[in-house]
């Protein structure tokens, strides 16, 4: 599930630091858009499950994003076996969710094939896939078929939905299971930002992948975050109005910042 501020009190901005994070963010967010999609029973909360299942291929059609994650998930329980011996350390979840990563590394070598074949093969998903293109592409006299489908019951159209999206859960729990073991490796620190820019070198040593910004809800700025391998720079920026163009914030200013790693 895309990741949401907990409470009322703050917001958190986000910034992948290399593309497998950001692959990983891009399908957090269809998976939640799609959980979103199927929760509802108007014909264009199923348009929009459907629409964000080619978006999901898409992602997927970009690399080996099953072997990806079956190497993401090793190193991620390499690194927790070494916190068994450590005093302190709550052993039974960890266990747990090294048992969590072993379980989604098997499931996840258990599919043969392309990730999404199934839904590559199905022939309304492929019909509609090839409309998606064009601006206004699946509209009902474009796509009887689916529109044929799309006037089901609700239940029906939520069903095969499901189904649809069930043969593609394993991707979705171990991209959730690694985003959240990574934005929990990192102790919130409270930083100043002077004049609303912030500037911090790395560590040459340690490969950050994720930097989070907090602010308080009712700020009226919003960070841009550009980070290397060696320094991070984050410009605070304010806009008035949708019309108008945002500009650098110059004010002092404190948040809460965590540089993530696994």
């Amino acid at each position: 599930m895309e990741h949401e501020p907990n409470d009322n009190e703050s917001i958190v901005f986000e910034q992948p630091l290399n593309e497998r994070v950001r692959t990983l963010m891009r399908l957090e967010h269809l998976f939640g858009q799609a959980r979103f999609a199927m929760e509802g029973d108007t014909l264009w909360h199923s348009r929009l499950g459907v629409s964000t299942i080619g978006e999901i291929l898409d992602l997927f059609s970009r690399g080996d994003l099953k072997t990806e994650l079956i190497k993401e998930l090793d190193r991620v329980t390499s690194l927790l076996r070494r916190l068994e011996e450590r005093p302190g350390v709550d052993t039974d979840r960890l266990n747990h969710v090294i048992e969590r990563c072993g379980t989604l590394h098997e499931r996840l070598g258990q599919h043969t094939g392309q990730l999404g074949a199934a839904l590559r093969q199905d022939d309304l998903l492929s019909n509609v896939m090839q409309r998606a293109g064009i601006a206004g592409g699946t509209c009902a006299f474009d796509l009887p078929r689916y529109h044929r489908w799309l006037s089901r019951p609700a239940s029906a159209r939520q069903h095969d939905l499901e189904n649809w999206y069930a043969s593609i859960d394993t991707v979705r729990d171990a991209t959730e299971t690694v985003l959240e073991l990574l934005r929990d490796s990192a102790i919130p620190r409270e930083c100043s930002a002077r004049k609303g820019t912030y500037q911090r070198n790395l560590d040459k040593d340690t490969s950050y992948q994720l930097v989070r910004v907090e602010l308080p809800a009712d700020s009226s700025q919003y960070p841009e975050i550009s980070g290397t391998k060696m320094f991070i720079t984050i410009r605070f920026m304010e806009q008035s109005g949708t019309l108008d163009r945002p500009q650098q914030s110059t004010e002092d200013m404190r948040f809460v910042l965590q540089l993530c790693v696994l």
